[in-house]
C-alpha cells in the first residue's frame, strides 16, 4: 500500500470545521484530558483541541514510519488493518471504559482526490469495524520501559553559550530576561536545579520521542524556582546526556504526549 505520512494527503477529512468537530467528538469519548493550551493563540484555527490534533497527526506519522520499515506483511497488517475497501489504525487513546479508540477510513471514490476518506473515531461498538478480523496495535516508541527513566548517574553536558545564542532558543525565553547580562548564569543555575529536581523525583524528567529515539525534557526555572519557564531537551548517548535545545512548555507537552499523558508537576497544558 502506498502511503504518505501526511494524514491530510492520505485521507480527506472534510472542511476544517468538519475535522475540528470530529476531534471535539473524539475528546468527548476519550479518557478526560486537557487538549487545549493554557494560552491558546487567538489566531489559531483550532481553539478547542490543538493538542489532540497534534497527537493524532503525529501518531499517524509514527505508524507510517513503522509500516514502511516493517519486515513482513503480518507486521504491516498489525499497523494498518484493512478489510475490503476499509482501513483502520489505532489512536493509542481509550474510552472512559478503557476500550481502544480507532480511526475508521474508507476508500475515496471521488476521482483526483485523497485516496481515503475519514469516517470516524470510535471503539469497536461502531458497525464500521465489524469487517475487521484483526484490529491494529498502538504505535511503538520504545522496546523497554527502562528507556523512559532518566539516569541521574549519567553526566549531563550542556553548552550554555551555544543554546542561548541560538535565535530559536532566545525567542522562547522569558522576554524580560533575553537581554539580561546574567542570563548565562541564570540558565546554568536553572540546569543545576533541574538535575536536583530529577534526583528528588524521577518523574521530573519527562520522556519525549524525537528523531526516532527517546529523549528527555527537564524543567528550566528562570524566574521562580517552583515554576518552569521552558524545557531543556536532552538526548541520551553512551553513558551521558547532552542538552541541544530549549522548547516552550506547549512544544514540550506536545512532544511528551505522543508517548503518554505526562505525569509531572511542572509540565501541564
Amino acid at each position: 500500500m502506498e502511503i504518505t505520512n501526511d494524514f491530510f494527503q492520505f485521507a480527506y477529512c472534510g472542511r476544517k470545521e468538519d475535522w475540528y468537530k470530529k476531534l471535539e467528538d473524539l475528546s468527548k469519548i476519550a479518557l478526560p484530558e486537557v487538549w487545549t493550551y493554557r494560552n491558546t493563540d487567538p489566531k489559531a484555527p483550532n481553539q478547542k483541541t490543538p493538542i489532540l490534533e497534534n497527537y493524532i497527526l503525529h501518531t499517524f506519522k509514527r505508524l507510517v514510519y513503522e509500516y514502511k520499515h516493517a519486515e513482513s506483511e503480518d507486521e504491516r497488517d498489525s499497523i494498518f488493518a484493512t478489510a475490503s475497501n476499509k482501513l483502520c489504525f489505532n489512536t493509542g487513546l481509550y474510552t472512559t471504559t478503557y476500550e481502544t479508540i480507532y480511526v475508521g477510513i474508507t476508500q475515496n471514490r471521488t476521482p483526483n482526490k485523497e485516496p481515503w476518506f475519514l469516517v470516524c473515531f470510535s471503539d469497536t461498538s461502531d458497525p464500521f469495524f465489524r469487517d475487521f478480523s484483526k484490529l491494529p496495535r498502538r504505535a511503538k516508541y520504545f522496546t523497554n520501559i527502562s528507556e523512559l527513566i532518566y539516569d541521574t548517574n549519567a553526566e549531563l553536558r550542556i553548552n550554555t553559550a551555544h543554546i542561548l545564542e541560538n535565535p530559536k532558543n532566545r525567542e522562547r525565553l522569558p522576554a524580560e530576561l533575553v537581554e539580561s547580562p546574567y542570563l548565562s548564569t541564570l540558565f546554568s543555575g536553572a540546569v543545576e536545579l533541574a538535575k536536583k529536581k530529577v534526583e528528588a523525583n524521577y518523574k521530573a524528567a519527562v520522556p519525549q520521542f524525537y528523531d526516532d529515539q527517546i529523549c528527555f525534557l527537564l524543567p528550566i526555572c528562570l524566574k521562580n524556582t517552583e515554576q518552569a519557564d521552558l524545557s531543556l531537551a536532552v538526548r541520551r548517548h553512551n553513558g551521558y546526556y547532552t542538552g541541544h535545545t530549549c522548547l516552550t512548555l506547549d512544544m514540550a507537552y506536545n512532544n511528551a504526549r505522543l508517548i503518554a499523558c505526562p505525569n509531572s508537576e511542572w509540565l501541564n497544558p
